[in-house]
């Protein structure tokens, strides 16, 4: 991949303020390398644009403060915020699993910027970008920049900064970048407000995409360690980070923040969370459970206010060609066999009964709750071709926190003559389990986009396999447009419901918990996406 220098097209370091001769000395090394450190990208001819470029950028992109320290922090009001699931790095370019969720959540929206940003319905809305246009033919993104944008250390932000973030996303392998930007094949800065993403093939996935950590604008002179600092763009910076116990957010001098420092607490579980908002040691907490929260609904210093959630709780089969359900007549024998309304009645965490791979708040959702609705007449008389002990022992494995739900899933299976045995795994033996293929019945959690497209994965955790469903998801994807997208996505999650990929739950609810003095805070999504900058303390 090739990024362009100041609006050429070669790779250079940027310029600074130590003179001429090193921003034109950078230019030259990275004009050399170029072709070497990418290939994929073109142009290479723009070595003499980009040098051209270094001269603005001596003048224009680095000379306001050099250094990482905050260009300085804003007074005033003091909030701490109650969550689990301690980060134990700061580096969110590079982190996988729950730590990569907790740095989305803690960071995104507060200490760094997206290109594209999200609004509390989860549709997409100017961020870094305030505007961008898709070509006819799909295969160009072009983004155009605000003005004015600084990192926290004083720099400017400006679109070298850009292509040189996705550059180090995809030649530094970031986790997911092999997948979620393997249609780029150029970006390119033909001003510093301009950026043009070229795709080899269209993607309608990618303006989603560049409202997560890929579309993260990093400072590219910011020469720190990650795992302990950031200098990113948003309205708060990292004013100190103690590992698996807190992130102390400082409000930038002359950003939106409305209060002075914004703490988030991490606590071992739930209850040790919601102990702290009865007893006032926290403003806002955020517990993992909806159901957690209850303990504080007669509580009258706080507000209990439900959110949704972009998460599906979701039983998935295991797919396997030596597990029982790579059958499609026994998967929707049992999609037949549960009753998801009795077993969701009376949860906390429930926003909606789902019957497909798709939330209401992702593009192409549909209410498929009537595809393989509950019928147990209908699933005994199916399950009637299998001879007698064919199915065997169902092994139910769920996260600890989904025991109980797990235990009625399994009840209910058990009353209809099937065998169930349920296990409920800390997360690493959970992972274990999974690894080695070790269960028919997972419960699980399935997170928006990514969620929805396992299923046109075959060596996704589900290991479902079925040609149509991979060839419509492709076709969704392969879209030009946001309705031919979410058209395309309507009819692969109508095959995978019909097929019984798995059985989707419920689409999840979150609950915040605030303080009376709170105000501003946010309620949508809360899980995954935290933006602190409107909270205000009286």
């Amino acid at each position: 991949m090739r990024r362009n220098h100041r609006g050429g097209n070669g790779y250079g370091n940027h310029g600074d303020a130590n003179g001429d001769g090193r921003a034109v000395r950078a230019a030259r090394r990275g004009a050399r390398s170029e072709a070497a450190r990418w290939g994929v990208f073109l142009g290479v001819a723009a070595l003499l644009t980009a040098l051209l470029w270094a001269g603005w950028a001596l003048i224009q992109h680095r000379d306001v403060v050099p250094g990482l320290g905050a260009d300085g922090v804003k007074s005033g009001p003091a909030v701490t915020v109650g969550l689990t699931g301690a980060p134990d790095t700061l580096d969110i370019r590079t982190a996988t699993g729950a730590t990569s969720d907790a740095l989305d959540r803690a960071l995104i929206g507060n200490v760094y910027e997206t290109l594209i940003s999200r609004d509390d319905k989860n549709a997409l809305t100017p961020g870094l970008a305030s505007k961008w246009t898709t070509s006819a033919d799909g295969k160009t993104l072009t983004l155009t920049l605000r003005s004015g944008l600084t990192f926290s250390n004083g720099h400017t932000l400006d679109s070298a900064d850009v292509v040189a973030s996705l550059q180090q996303a995809v030649e530094g392998k970031w986790p997911g970048a092999d997948t979620k930007l393997k249609a780029l094949s150029a970006v390119t800065n033909p001003n510093p407000t301009t950026v043009k993403i070229a795709l080899s093939q269209p993607d309608a996935t990618l303006t989603r995409t560049l409202s997560g950590r890929f579309g993260i604008v990093y400072d590219s002179e910011a020469n720190i360690d990650y795992a302990t600092k950031a200098v990113g763009s948003g309205p708060f910076t990292v004013s100190s980070f103690d590992a698996g116990k807190a992130i102390v957010l400082a409000a930038r001098q002359g950003g939106d923040a409305k209060v002075g420092t914004a703490t988030l607490k991490y606590y071992a579980d739930d209850a040790s969370l919601v102990q702290a908002a009865k007893s006032g040691d926290v403003d806002l907490a955020l517990p993992d459970e909806a159901g957690d929260a209850d303990a504080l609904k007669d509580d009258a210093s706080v507000t209990l206010t439900q959110g949704a959630s972009t998460r599906k709780v979701t039983l998935l089969y295991n797919g396997d060609s030596d597990s029982i359900l790579s059958d499609v007549q026994v998967r929707q024998s049992l999609r037949l066999l549960l009753d998801k309304q009795a077993l969701t009645a009376g949860r906390a965490d429930v926003a909606q009964v789902l019957g497909g791979p798709i939330g209401p708040l992702e593009p192409g959702y549909e209410d498929l709750t009537s595809v393989l609705a509950h019928d147990s007449a209908k699933a005994h008389s199916m399950l009637s071709y299998f001879g007698s002990g064919y199915i065997g022992t169902i092994k139910l494995i769920a996260p600890t926190r989904y025991q109980q739900l797990a235990q009625a899933i399994a009840d209910q299976y058990n009353a209809e003559g099937l065998t169930v045995t349920v296990e409920a795994l800390d997360d690493a033996q959970l992972a274990q389990r999974v690894q080695n293929r070790d269960f028919q019945l997972l419960l699980t959690d399935l997170d928006g986009t990514d969620g929805t497209a396992m299923f046109a994965n075959a060596q996704s955790d589900a290991r479902y396999t079925n040609a149509d469903a991979q060839s419509q998801y492709a076709a969704a994807v392969a879209a030009t447009n946001d309705a031919a997208y979410a058209d395309g996505l309507r009819t692969y999650a109508r095959t995978v419901s019909e097929d019984a990929a798995s059985d989707w739950l419920y689409a999840k609810r979150n609950v915040v918990v605030a303080s009376k003095s709170l105000s501003g805070y946010p309620t949508q999504m809360t899980d995954d996406f935290l933006p602190l900058a409107n909270v205000a303390k009286r």
